[in-house]
């Protein structure tokens, strides 16, 4: 069975008034001590707690902040007690004298943090007045409890000397010399000295704390003894407390192959810059040979560890370099990092429009080559493992292109060459002596050139004059910044008019082709069937070298070709034709300027050609009433005089009426006709009309 205990505990604040506060404790029929105790410091704790919250409720106004920030830590100034010693060696065992009169629930936290605003844990404290600090440092005793019904709490530090032996290495060479390097640590740093032994009868004195120095050398003439270091402190503290370090081992000096150039660049000034890793304590000097010639000394030199950075001046960026670093370790061995070269880039020697041609170049490397990288404003544009040259084809006239070349050594070694700015090449363009002009239909004349020479960019403004044929007055027809080599001119009247053009070239660059080309005319192809003529004046300023007759089938695509010599017509052959086109093509002398006329298309449907009159008077000329037929397969003719009466008819195309009857010859005047005729598809054609015979 359990029963309730209520406390009333009244106590005083160091404010000067007291408050009250009633706690429950549960107890037990059957108490056990670590129970009672453990319930006592409970409710110790809540009581100190109650204590420090309302010491906090009363700051107010502008004192609030000070005074809360005093209030922050547990430690309080309401207990006592004596700490002997105060200070000492490690380890240091301390007693605790409590000078509190009639104290409850006494006490202690040992490693209590000052600035904690909590109270310990349990596991923290103790009721005893003993305690051992096994490690360096300064630490704080807490001590708390109760005493006539008020809680109070005090703080005080203890400083733990360091006992404990230096942490050092050391470096030993066969010629006898030896490197030591006393760690920089929590240890060294506590002693005012360290004292080395180097058991030969030298010592040495060392204060870690002010020296600049990161290692100490002795040499020994013969066989090395044990090296000793002892912490101490000026005022002697803890001199036979201190334990000492003996240093026996004959480590061998460290490799030195951490030491290599990461990078070498060379800028357009020649101020090479080289980043190199180091290693703290190894004198490193910079070695640098033109070409392939001897390495002599830069004057740059360093033994500091980490990433280091040298720059040597006044070099020919034009110029390949090979760079080497030149390392001394403690026991003078000089120990050779990789050889690292520089580059050089330059312009190629192909020489094309729009077109820039790069080299590169440098000296081997020790270490085997991954990839050249080639920049062209900054960005990778080309990558390579065994070429050392380019054509940059991606480049516009008018701009300038800053061009660098990277070569990538194993183990991620680089090296840049000088940036070069270089311009597309800028060629004047020449004349065009290429062109081609051809009547497409009634209103469209399509004109095409061909480009050769130097000047010639990917962007291009292409001109083109058009004047009628015979004038000298051209005009600009073709859109401004015109792109196309082939244009076709909609503006135009083919049956009407022949026209001529002429072009100029002007390229990204503004520059034009010296002068416009020589005209070249459009040709008028007309019909009067079953003759083609087409017009007699030249397309172009010299004579025509010859035409030519073009038969195309009804796609366009040429199927025969009719030398025409310096003809201008042509007369068909209808009756042996089918469907077919006709047109006409002029070179000029050499060939280098075409003009083609407009296609004439005949297809195969019957075509009559029917007089009006004849003369059957013996003069051998327009004797017989004929027909002409062309596309016919089967023919028919019948002539009737004015009353109907067939008076003549045949089924041979080839026979004419010759104005006489049975009676004899027919008298003048007007006659009727009717013919019906077949073409090649079966479809009929009838043909009803009158003619004159005059006598």
């Amino acid at each position: 069975m359990s029963k309730v205990l209520f406390l009333n505990v009244r106590y005083r604040l160091n404010t000067g008034f007291t408050r009250s506060v009633s706690t429950e404790q549960s107890t037990t029929t059957h108490p056990a001590e670590p129970t009672l105790l453990t319930m006592k410091h409970k409710l110790l704790i809540l009581f100190l707690l109650s204590i420090f919250s309302l010491a906090q409720l009363e700051v107010s106004g502008q004192e609030s902040t000070a005074r809360t920030a005093a209030t922050q830590s547990f430690c309080g100034s309401t207990g006592g007690f004596n700490v002997m010693p105060a200070e000492g060696c490690a380890p240091l065992t301390v007693n605790v004298k409590n000078l509190v009169p009639k104290p409850e629930s006494l006490t202690y936290a040992f490693r209590f943090d000052r600035n904690q605003n909590t109270p310990p844990n349990t596991s923290e404290t103790t009721q005893d007045s003993t305690f051992t600090y096994q490690i360096p440092g300064t630490y704080t005793i807490l001590q708390y409890g109760s005493a006539n019904g008020t809680g109070f709490s005090q703080c005080k530090d203890v400083v733990v000397k360091e006992t404990r032996g230096p942490n050092a290495e050391i470096i030993a060479c066969q010629n006898g010399k030896v490197r030591l390097t006393i760690a920089s640590d929590d240890i060294s740093k506590a002693y005012d000295a360290i004292e080395i032994n180097w058991g030969d009868g030298a010592k040495q004195s060392v204060n870690i704390k002010t020296s600049t120095t990161a290692y100490f050398d002795h040499t020994y003439a013969g066989a090395r003894p044990a090296i000793t270091l002892r912490g101490t402190y000026t005022n002697g503290q803890c001199s036979t407390s201190t334990n000492t370090t003996t240093l026996d081992a004959n480590t061998p000096p460290p490799s030195l192959e951490a030491i290599r150039i990461l990078n070498v660049s060379m800028p357009a000034s020649g101020d090479a810059k080289v980043i190199y890793e180091g290693i703290e304590g190894v004198e490193t000097k910079l070695y640098i040979a033109k070409g392939d010639g001897d390495l002599t000394f830069t004057n740059k030199s360093g033994q500091t560890g980490g990433t280091q950075s040298a720059s040597v001046p006044l070099l020919d960026p034009k110029v390949v370099y090979r760079f080497q670093l030149w390392s001394t370790d403690i026991c003078g061995n000089i120990i050779k990092s990789p050889i690292v070269s520089s580059m050089t880039i330059k312009q190629g020697g192909l020489s094309l429009d729009e077109i820039i041609a790069l080299e590169w170049e440098n000296e081997p490397n020790t270490a085997g080559l991954v990839e050249y990288q080639l920049k062209r404003n900054g960005a990778v544009i080309f990558t390579t493992a065994d070429k050392r040259s380019f054509e940059d084809t991606d480049v516009k006239c008018g701009n300038t292109y800053q061009y660098e070349i990277v070569a990538i050594v194993e183990n991620d070694v680089r090296s840049y060459s000088a940036p070069i700015s270089l311009d597309p090449k800028t060629s004047a363009p020449a004349d065009i002596n290429n062109a081609v002009v051809t009547v497409k239909d009634e209103n469209t004349i399509g004109t095409k050139v061909e480009l050769s020479g130097e000047g010639l960019t990917s962007s291009y403004n292409l001109i083109v004059e058009r004047a009628l044929l015979g004038s000298t007055s051209f005009e600009i027809v073709s859109p401004a910044n015109n792109q196309s080599l082939q244009w076709d001119d909609a503006n135009v009247s083919t049956s009407r008019n022949s026209y001529c053009y002429r072009f100029q070239y002007e390229n990204a660059c503004k520059l034009k082709s010296p002068s416009f080309s020589a005209p070249v005319c459009s040709i008028l192809l007309t019909t009067n069937t079953p003759n083609i003529v087409w017009n007699p004046d030249a397309p172009f300023i010299n004579p025509v070298e010859s035409y030519d007759l073009q038969q195309v089938d009804e796609p366009g695509n040429l199927i025969n070709v009719i030398p025409k010599g310096l003809s201008t017509s042509h007369t068909l052959d209808l009756a042996s034709q089918s469907d077919f086109g006709y047109r006409i093509e002029a070179k000029s002398p050499g060939g280098n300027f075409t003009s083609l006329s407009n296609v004439l298309n005949f297809r195969s449907e019957a075509i009559l050609l029917i007089p009006d009159a004849f003369t059957p008077n013996g003069d051998s000329y327009n004797e017989r009433f004929e027909v002409k037929a062309y596309f016919v397969k089967d023919f028919s003719m019948s002539v009737f005089s004015r009353w109907g009466e067939v008076i003549f008819h045949s089924t041979d195309i080839a026979e004419g009426w010759d104005g006489n009857v049975k009676t004899g010859k027919a008298p003048g005047g007007y006659y009727l006709y009717k013919i019906e005729a077949t073409n090649s598809s079966g479809q009929t054609v009838v043909k009803n009309g009158s003619f004159l015979l005059i006598r």
